[in-house]
């Protein structure tokens, strides 16, 4: 016969089952609600999700197109090129406040994403309601922020390789420059006059003026750059131009050549492919600059890290790298000039283009879990001597 302790100890731990598998079924539907409103939320808005993660996580998510939210951007009153000049640069501290404060602030997130995915609204060849699958090649288009710091690595490095001759001045390119981020950061940070103590020391390198370029092909992703850079002018970081009539404002220019002859510090963004084919998702009607500009460029860099990369070898055991679609690599090598550093990331350009990698480095970068960016020189035989 059962004692009355063990009747009560026997009910107690019936409660306590019973109290527990309430908690157990609670907590399941509580993690089910937790996991579909992450869902939905990746599902509304695909680039703020996915940025934290690699590309090949991509296909988990299975989206349509049509799911996309539209854009607002007004882009109709935006000029294809604008430059303006900067009175001074700044420490890397504090040029990396003013870009995350003010130029590009985490509340404008959202926008820069939503921006970013403007060739998946493209009615015109892809088509909307393609669903978004890994090997989209409307990925190469979409927005993602390099680190600052991880940036300042590659290009300290690079400055390394870049041939000095008689230059009065460096020019440098942002290829696929977003909303302007680096842009902005360069322009502020490199030019050699007063230096903070979180800089380098300067070199030789610094001792020249650089005009800082964004090439992007994305137009409302450009028209971001440009109201970010009229707000830097509302706060006294860059200066305006004189244009024809004697009036003061941004100089804006409608394919009328890169602006690199200034001696003076300049930032510039252009909007335009510099590709020599046509692109299926954006048309622009004059390229012209944007190439020219590159056939003037000391470095390129290019954020890369979902570029397409070439069908027949897309790894080299060589390198150790994955190589970039000849659509990168050798288009780039017959724009760009013999000693044009470049600085790519996750993929290295060619060496049978004549881009020789003479350095890699490990560098952070959060949303991808770490880049590896390599650093190649163009030394193409072809154009030797010319």
């Amino acid at each position: 016969m059962t004692s009355p302790i063990h009747q009560l100890s026997d009910r107690l731990l019936l409660l306590c089952m019973v109290v527990a598998s309430i908690l157990f079924l609670a907590c399941s539907s509580c993690h089910a609600f937790t996991f579909q409103t992450t869902y939905s939320s990746c599902y509304a808005q695909p680039k703020s999700c996915m940025a934290k993660r690699p590309r090949q996580h991509r296909t988990s998510l299975h989206m349509s197109s049509d799911s996309l939210p539209s854009t607002s951007t007004t882009t109709s009153n935006i000029p294809s090129t604008i430059q303006a000049t900067l009175p001074k640069t700044h420490d890397r501290t504090t040029a990396q406040q003013m870009v995350r404060q003010t130029l590009c602030p985490p509340n404008e997130e959202r926008d820069r994403n939503t921006a970013g995915m403007e060739a998946y609204d493209n009615d015109s060849v892809a088509g909307r309601g393609q669903a978004i699958t890994n090997n989209d090649p409307r990925s190469e288009y979409t927005y993602g922020e390099f680190p600052l710091g991880s940036f300042d690595l590659l290009v300290d490095r690079a400055l390394d390789f870049v041939q000095d001759e008689d230059r009065t001045s460096t020019t440098m390119v942002d290829l696929g420059s977003g909303c302007g981020r680096l842009v902005f950061y360069a322009a502020l940070t490199r030019e050699g006059g007063e230096k903070g103590s979180s800089s380098s020391s300067p070199s030789h390198h610094e001792s020249k003026s650089w005009n800082v370029h964004g090439v992007e092909i994305g137009t409302q992703l450009h028209s971001l750059a440009v109201n970010s850079l009229h707000r830097g002018v509302e706060q006294g970081w860059f200066e305006k131009s004189t244009t024809n009539d004697g009036s003061n404002s941004v100089k804006e220019q409608e394919n009328h050549g890169s602006g690199t002859g200034s001696s003076s510090q300049t930032i510039a963004f252009h909007n335009g492919n510099a590709l020599l084919v046509d692109d299926p998702y954006y048309e622009h009607a004059n390229n012209n600059n944007i190439q020219s500009l590159l056939s003037q460029t000391n470095i390129l860099f290019a954020y890369s890290t979902v570029w397409e990369t070439n069908t027949l070898e897309p790894f080299q055991p060589e390198l150790q790298a994955m190589i970039l679609a000849p659509k990168w690599s050798t288009t780039l090598a017959s724009l760009c000039s013999n000693g044009c550093v470049a600085v790519t990331t996750d993929r290295a350009l060619n060496p049978e283009d004549g881009w020789r990698l003479v350095d890699r480095m490990d560098v952070e970068n959060p949303s991808v879990w770490g880049s590896v960016g390599y650093i190649s020189v163009l030394e193409n035989p072809s154009v030797w001597g010319s």
